[in-house]
């Protein structure tokens, strides 16, 4: 009996990094599960950010929604350029949550209540050197709306963790 390895078969995996499935929504705190969901809808087109648009001006009124608004397509945008490799995420229907999202619901939870350093420690899993700086800054600045939008509603109005399925 012999054991062959193929590198070309190993680097498949790599592509995948960070889409293991890591734990349920339901087991969240509001605030990363809401991190979460917002992150996969905004990154599945115009219709689902149009709903991250009223999600926010519901909860957070026109003014105050404008702001939230660039400010967290700011740290999106800076998350998916710093990225080491491409950041992986479950779709929106999905009930687990992988790596990458936990990663990414951690640097925000902790950037929100004014833990750089863990923010920065979860942003260094996803990006490296001065991409994770402007990570955690973008976090911070969109904070003080996530905590208010976690406070509004329990999930985004798109779904609940109970109506989800993988």
């Amino acid at each position: 009996m012999s054991i062959q390895f193929d590198p070309r078969s190993a680097l498949g995996t790599l592509a995948q990094r960070g889409a293991a499935p890591v734990g349920f929504l339901q087991e969240l705190p509001t605030v990363e599960l809401t991190a979460i969901l917002y992150l996969r809808q905004w990154c599945d087109g115009d219709t689902a950010r149009d709903q991250v648009a009223r999600d926010f001006r519901l909860a957070l009124g026109m003014d105050d929604a404008v702001l939230a608004l660039i400010a967290f397509d700011g740290l999106v945008q800076s998350i998916l350029r710093g990225a080491r490799r491409p950041l992986m995420r479950h779709g929106i229907e999905c009930r687990c949550f992988c790596g990458d999202e936990s990663a990414y619901a951690n640097m925000l939870a902790a950037a929100a209540t004014g833990d750089r350093d863990d923010a920065m420690l979860f942003a260094s899993h996803l990006m490296a050197g001065d991409a994770a700086y402007d990570a955690v800054f973008s976090a911070i600045r969109f904070g003080p709306a996530l905590l208010r939008l976690s406070r509004a509603s329990p999930a985004p109005t798109h779904a609940s963790p109970s109506q989800l399925t993988h």
